[in-house]
């Protein structure tokens, strides 16, 4: 079973974030049974996927399944899983309780706490390694202005005062909950979260949902605007804590938890908004009279939860861009509007017109070229630039690659420099950029290096041969890494990190990068990536690309070109291109989660100059100027 065989691309994102976290350990999860107490279905069922991502990334044989306690005795409910489990086996057991949830009348109340009191004794008899019970914030009450409310600290608890009933039902449930699992000696933790929000997650009203489905309406709403800041967070970082707690923190410990810059007053809430989505938002704001100021928020200190290595991911902006294009339901690939101060789309078209000139060069001197990396990948899933992509490259074997250099230069406008590292002192690129002049596209590496050219750039890079067997395709690969490794990290002034099978020879290599001269240095890369020139093998490999430790794949894939559409035009990609794309990506018709569709490069600098209104009119194949 496959998640996104069951979820939209919305739920698939939140549901997966704890894999991506890279904050959990999945040994502690692998093979465990996670068992769901509470009658919160949609909440339930996110935790469970959540687990469940697990076993499509790393086949851990999670097992997750509801239960319930009725007449003295378990009985089963939902399982999520394909395996079954008695709550006996259970590793993990999750209460979802009142966590975000409105809280119910005085009668149905104390029917649920007499109710949860025999749950808590079922619960202490089980053998399992942790349980965690979900609260919330409000179990504060209403605190004062700027007073952010630690784990052990307290609210008001006038009972003349909103949000009393609550705080006092929250508190009687965690007070049953930690008296209980004391005494028997249960490892227990309590996770208290701020307002959670979400894709497909209806869980109690509050300003962030309120005022996201009125945007997607374009109805009106008025705002009285007020001090109070309230603490957000998306349901990617709750999932995510749910399971940084149960396997990354000592036992008996109670967490607060918000998400990334995710504090903010309703009038915040409503700037947010009104950036973008400026079309749809009506929200007016009003003064609240000074009679009326209460100045009190509920709002969360987090640092205990960070201080245990806990960093939230989704920030408060885009968790409510994400929630608000769900709900739109327009179909549209999603994509971030504001990515560069919302110059993306005229970067793309810069990109467009360098591919353009590429071809026509190309073209000219019969010189074999295809699309490459991202921009093929964009043509085939797009047919134009990947939605949120801000680069393109080309591809080319080694011959046709040097034939390039060779006439390039002669070729290229005079607004375009041919970055190489005999062509400006300082550049240690194993390939080709040209980039355009009195512009700035500096990422956050080459940022470091102002006195090179840090334009507008795009990238040409040689596909070369590799050995015809497997021992000496991993001698190889092992020889261009180390030196591409001194190149890079020599030029940076960093450590070389990692090593994977190598750990050793690297923390060597590392030592001694200092003392080879980087001439001999760009000279050992060079003669690593060109040693099966003109050898007869029937394998290639990106020596010069990002994907290096992909090892060999076959030259044959890259023997014909057709022509597909991309952004209009007609571009060359390998005859075998789903071939190629599946040994580069795997499923490379799905796309990246929701949340991470920003910018693939770390741009610190930008600057279009006088590319800022850059327009492409089509003239006999080529791109002109307007």
């Amino acid at each position: 079973m496959l998640l996104r065989d069951y979820l939209n691309e919305f739920e698939l994102d939140w549901a997966q974030a704890p894999v991506r976290s890279e904050l959990i350990s999945a040994a502690k999860l692998k093979g465990a049974k996670v068992l769901l107490l509470g009658a919160q279905p949609e909440l339930n069922k996110a935790v469970a996927w959540s687990f469940l991502a697990w076993n499509d990334s790393a086949k851990a044989g999670i097992c997750v399944g509801e239960a319930d306690l009725t007449d003295g005795s378990w009985e089963m409910g939902q399982l999520y899983s394909e395996e079954a489990f008695l709550p006996e086996q259970a590793d993990y057991v999750i209460l979802t309780g009142f966590c975000c949830r409105k809280i119910p009348g005085v009668l149905e109340g104390m029917a649920y706490l007499r109710k949860l009191d025999a749950l808590l004794a079922a619960v202490a008899k089980l053998s399992c390694r942790r349980v965690l019970l979900l609260s919330d914030g409000r179990i504060y009450g209403r605190l004062g202005y700027g007073f952010a409310a630690s784990e052990y600290e307290s609210g008001k608890t006038d009972p003349c005062a909103d949000g009393y009933e609550a705080q006092y039902f929250l508190q009687a449930i965690e007070r049953r909950f930690t008296e209980t699992l004391q005494e028997k000696k249960v490892p227990y933790n309590i996770l208290r979260t701020g307002l959670i929000y979400g894709a497909g997650i209806p869980m109690m009203e509050h300003p962030v949902l309120r005022l996201a489905e009125k945007t997607v309406k374009e109805e009106p709403v008025e705002l009285v605007l007020s001090q109070e800041r309230c603490s957000y967070i998306s349901i990617h970082d709750v999932l995510t804590a749910i399971q940084f707690v149960l396997t990354g923190t000592p036992e008996h410990k109670i967490f607060n938890v918000s998400g990334l810059s995710s504090d903010a007053s309703v009038g915040e809430l409503a700037m947010i908004l009104y950036n973008n989505f400026p079309e749809k938002c009506r929200i007016t704001l009003r003064s609240m009279p000074e009679q009326e100021r209460s100045g009190e928020a509920i709002w969360l200190n987090t640092q205990l939860i960070r201080h245990y290595g806990f960093e939230p991911k989704v920030s408060l902006e885009d968790g409510m861009i994400i929630l608000v294009k769900s709900l739109m339901q327009t179909g549209d690939v999603f994509i971030f509007d504001n990515t560069y101060l919302g110059k993306l789309d005229r970067v793309q078209k810069i990109l467009l017109g360098y591919l353009l000139e590429i071809d026509r060069i190309c073209k000219k001197h019969d010189i074999k070229y295809f699309l490459a990396g991202g921009t093929l990948l964009g043509a085939i899933r797009h047919h134009g630039f990947i939605p949120w992509d801000d680069d393109a490259d080309v591809m080319m074997l080694r011959e046709d690659y040097d034939k390039f250099q060779r006439v390039v230069q002669e070729e290229l406008p005079d607004n375009i420099f041919l970055q190489l590292p005999h062509t400006e002192k300082g550049n240690y690129n194993p390939f080709t950029k040209l980039r355009i002049n009195n512009t700035m596209f500096a990422t956050e590496f080459t940022g470091h290096f102002m006195d090179m050219h840090n334009g507008i750039f795009f990238d040409v890079l040689s596909h070369d041969r590799t050995g015809q067997h497997k021992w000496s395709q991993k001698l190889h690969l092992m020889a261009t890494m180390l030196t591409r490794s001194i190149v890079f990290n020599k030029w940076g002034d960093t450590d070389i990190k990692g090593g994977g099978a190598h750990p050793i020879i690297c923390k060597i290599v590392d030592h001694v990068k200092y003392l080879i001269p980087m001439p001999l240095a760009l000279w050992a890369q060079n003669r690593s990536l060109e040693f099966f020139k003109n050898r007869k093998t029937e394998y290639l490999y990106d020596g010069m690309g990002r994907n290096l430790k992909r090892g060999a794949f076959p030259a044959k894939w890259l023997d014909e070109a057709v022509y597909v559409d991309f952004e209009g035009y007609q571009f060359p990609v390998p005859k075998e291109y789903d071939k190629y794309l599946t040994y580069l990506y795997g499923d490379y018709m799905q796309m990246i989660p929701v949340s991470q569709r920003r910018t693939s490069h770390s741009i610190v600098l930008m600057d279009l100059g006088a590319y800022g209104d850059y327009r492409l009119e089509q003239t006999k194949g080529r791109s002109d100027e307007k």
